[in-house]
């Protein structure tokens, strides 16, 4: 066969095969506009190249949110199961932990861990996302018990709390599955992650109604907004939906004066206002892809108490000179041509990573990055202060990463 046959045979069959694959994946990519991208900030780095410390590895796999709490850290991991770390006694304060519950099945021989589910058991197993301690008789209908529980956002299996958290007999219960204002059949697509607002009430993100979190980069490359931000009531007992179209909402947190939610959208932090019910840009664009954010009343080489603050984690550069997902937000063609050749493992593993964690002041200045120049521990997902440690976590790794604050080896700021 002739060259130019088997050109004109390629150039006839590709478009086919693109199509295929689309139909395949459920992507059907629209043009997103992005922000330009940014000067990745340099004054502002905080170097902790060196530093991390890994923490149970191939144990604590895919610790995607971390929240303390009366002497432990509760740690939601990639395998479906949650565990509970504290620290032994002694100046390393050396890790130690338990497992508390899998959010999935109970056959635990099923349940692994890859970034891209290659086992395609993450649905069964469960994948537990935000991780929030609350009061059981803020958002248990049924108890006035003053215990605390611990409330999970779970990208399958919808927002679940869990009671005996301290103890050896941790109970798993279902709040709910999906809105209340949803078809009877659907269930919460992508539950990411949640906190409580002053009146009681857990405010959620979703952030996609069409992809699995298995297949999360589809969401950004298909481009579409439709994320939503969600209430959960104890009063009624359902979920009702605050706000729709948004695009790829992420994580939440309550702002410092407590009138506002900061919500992670992509590459930019909004501001909910909880009286007006409007959205206003906090942070308009970040230096990487966003993840779970959190406010502090520390910077994390700091003591308790310094200074107000956001904590951001980062994903992937979203920083001159280049970034794939800029180049490809208003060409559908060319994520349709991406998502159609590369497998999604190696679309996973081919996006530039990025170690840092960023620190914002109340008004939505950057005013730290803490950054490992050898991306030992990428795709951080969110920082946490637990001891003489800053904890990192990640959705990526099969591991915590940790570093000690100032005082203890740490760079100061």
């Amino acid at each position: 066969m002739s060259f130019f046959k088997i050109s004109l045979l390629a150039t006839l069959c590709l478009p086919l095969f693109i199509q295929y694959r689309l139909a395949a994946t459920g992507v059907s990519p629209v043009s997103t506009p992005l922000p330009a991208l940014p000067a990745f900030p340099t004054a502002e780095i905080r170097n902790i190249t060196g530093q991390l410390e890994i923490v149970g590895e191939g144990e604590l796999v895919g610790p995607e949110s971390l929240v303390s709490a009366s002497g432990f850290m509760f740690v939601a991991l990639g395998d479906g199961r949650i565990a509970r770390l504290s620290h032994a006694k002694g100046q390393q304060q050396e890790a130690q932990w338990t497992f508390l519950v899998r959010t999935g099945t109970t056959d635990g021989a099923k349940c692994g861990f890859s970034p891209s589910d290659e086992s395609q058991t993450e649905s069964q197993c469960g994948r537990p996302l935000g991780l929030k301690v609350v009061k059981r008789s803020t958002v248990d209908p049924s108890s006035e018990s003053k215990e605390d529980v611990l409330l999970v956002a779970d990208a399958y299996k919808g927002l679940l709390m869990i009671t005996g958290i301290y103890g050896d007999a941790p109970e798993i219960v279902t709040l709910a599955t999906r809105a209340k204002t949803d078809a009877p059949n659907y269930q919460l697509r992508l539950l990411n992650a949640l906190v409580q607002a002053p009146d009681g009430s857990i405010y959620m993100t979703e952030t996609t109604q069409t992809f699995e979190r298995r297949r999360i980069f589809f969401a950004a490359f298909d481009g579409r907004s439709n994320g939503r931000l969600l209430r959960y009531s104890k009063h009624d007992a359902t979920v009702s939906v605050v706000a729709d179209n948004l695009y790829m909402p992420n994580g939440i947190t309550l702002s410092h004066n407590g009138l506002d939610l900061l919500i992670v959208c992509g590459v930019q932090i909004k501001q909910f206002s909880l009286a007006k019910q409007q959205f206003t840009d906090f942070v308009s664009v970040l230096p990487g892809t966003g993840d779970n954010i959190d406010a502090m009343n520390h910077l994390p080489t700091q003591g308790e108490q310094g200074r107000k603050c956001y904590w951001a984690g980062l994903g992937s550069k979203f920083a001159q000179p280049f970034s794939l997902l800029k180049l490809a937000s208003e060409k559908p063609w060319l994520k349709a041509i991406v998502v159609a050749v590369v497998p999604y493992r190696i679309l996973v593993n081919l996006i530039p990573k990025l170690s840092a964690l960023a620190v914002y002041d109340e008004t939505g200045k950057l005013i730290a990055v803490y950054k490992d120049d050898s991306v030992v521990f990428p795709w951080i997902s969110e920082g946490e202060r637990f001891g003489d440690y800053v904890y990192l976590g990640s959705w990526y790794n099969p591991s915590l990463a940790r570093f000690r604050v100032a005082g203890n080896g740490a760079t100061t700021d």
